[in-house]
This record gives C-alpha cells, sequence and structure tokens, in this order.
C-alpha cells in the first residue's frame, strides 16, 4: 500500500510541476536544481551519520567503514563494465524519439534515482514488507512529492515515468521482504542504506554541477552489502 502511494504522489506533482513548468524562467529552473542538489547532500549526509556513528560508554566510533568503500569501488566498477547509465539514457532517448515527446531523459534518471537510493526507499519497503507497516513510505511520499514538483518543473513529462520504476524497485523489495522473513538482518539493512545515501550525494553533486558523476553505474554497490553477510554468514 505504502508504494502505491507513493507513486500516486509522483504522478499527481509531475503533473502540478509541469503547470509551472511554462511560466518558470530557466534562472529560477538552475536555481531550483542548485538549491535541491544542496538539500539533497545536506538530508543524505544526516542519515548516512546517523546510521554510520556510533555512541557507546560516551566515545563515538564508526561502523561498516571498510565496507561501504568496497562496495562503492566494486559496485561501481561491475556498473561501468555493465554500462547501466548508457542503457538508461538510451533508452529513455528511444521512447522520447517514438513518440515525441518533450526531453525526459534526464528528469527520468534523476527522478528514478532520486526516489529510488535511499534511506527511506529501502527501509521503508522492508518495514511495509516485513510488518505492514507504510508510515515510512508515507514520509517519503510527501518528501517525493515536493521533489517531483521541482523536478517537473525543470525536466517536464520524463519525471512522470520515474513512478513506474519507483513501483517496481519498492515494490520488488517489500514483496522481497515479505518472502524473506528473517534472512535480512539489521547489519544488511543498515550497510545497504548508507551506501545508498552515499550515492544521493553523488546525485546531490551533479544537481549542483559541481562534477558530473555516472550515478546510475553506482547502483550495483547497493546489493553487495547483502551478498557480503550472505558469504560469512556461511562459515
Amino acid at each position: 500500500m505504502g508504494t502505491l502511494i507513493n507513486v500516486g504522489a509522483i504522478i499527481v506533482a509531475t503533473l502540478i510541476g509541469i503547470l509551472f513548468k511554462k511560466g518558470l524562467p530557466e534562472r529560477f529552473q538552475k536555481t531550483i536544481m542548485t538549491t535541491l542538489g544542496l538539500a539533497l547532500i545536506v538530508v543524505s549526509l544526516g542519515w548516512f551519520l546517523a546510521d554510520f556513528l556510533v555512541v557507546e560508554d560516551g566515545d563515538i566510533s564508526t561502523r561498516y567503514d571498510l565496507l561501504i568503500m568496497v562496495s562503492l569501488i566494486l559496485g561501481t566498477l561491475i556498473g561501468e563494465v555493465i554500462d547501466i547509465d548508457g542503457w538508461l539514457n538510451r533508452t529513455a532517448y528511444n521512447i522520447e524519439r517514438k513518440y515525441n515527446l518533450p526531453p525526459l531523459a534526464k528528469g527520468f534518471i534523476s527522478a528514478t534515482l532520486i526516489f529510488c537510493v535511499g534511506a527511506l526507499a529501502i527501509m521503508g519497503a522492508i518495514r511495509d514488507g516485513l510488518y505492514g507497516d507504510s508510515t515510512l513510505l508515507i514520509f517519503k511520499s510527501a518528501l517525493d512529492f515536493i521533489t517531483a514538483m521541482m523536478l517537473a518543473s525543470v525536466f517536464g513529462i520524463g519525471v512522470i515515468f520515474s513512478a513506474v520504476s519507483v513501483f517496481v524497485y519498492q515494490g520488488g523489495i517489500t514483496l522481497l521482504a515479505m518472502m524473506s522473513g528473517e534472512f535480512l538482518t539489521d547489519s544488511m539493512i543498515v550497510s545497504m542504506t548508507l551506501v545508498g545515501n552515499m550515492i544521493l550525494v553523488g546525485m546531490g553533486l551533479n544537481f549542483m554541477e559541481i562534477k558530473h558523476i555516472k550515478v546510475a553505474n553506482m547502483l550495483p554497490a547497493l546489493f553487495l552489502p547483502i551478498l557480503y553477510f550472505f558469504i560469512i554468514g556461511l562459515f
């Protein structure tokens, strides 16, 4: 149920954002993207630090340092070999040409990455699947509504197609959580969301045009922590 609410919020917000786009000057569009990028970096780092730092007996320590770094490096290498970024761009541009739509590739890819990568998407979908609790996904829907409206005011109709990505991705995680039961441990969930939040920081840098990062090629890094804990659990 939580994912369906999220999908509906993205669709409605995109349509509203397109209305604003008609009268939104280019300099305002750039300002929105820069502000959104900065907010994304700050929020993602906040989520990251909340899980990364551990306070025990008055001392602050970190966890999963090496796992995060290795997952990001190996995951990005896998993504580069597969060329996920190139595949997403080609698919979006092919849809654009076939149906004579306005430029949508950047909007689709950017929105998909923002809505599908991060703590709320992963943990919300897992909690929905394990406990039937949609609270986190409803909160995420409110955030995504604002974000989708802002993105659509800049990128247009392409943002609405990210609703399909959210449905497949979050819905898939929810179903997996329902079927996996005890398989997904706290360590798997926390380490996976830590990696996801670092990927979101890269997305924020793209929005601010500080550096171009092929964020889509980093997505395989999300699933390497699960593989790691699964393997060590066998021994």
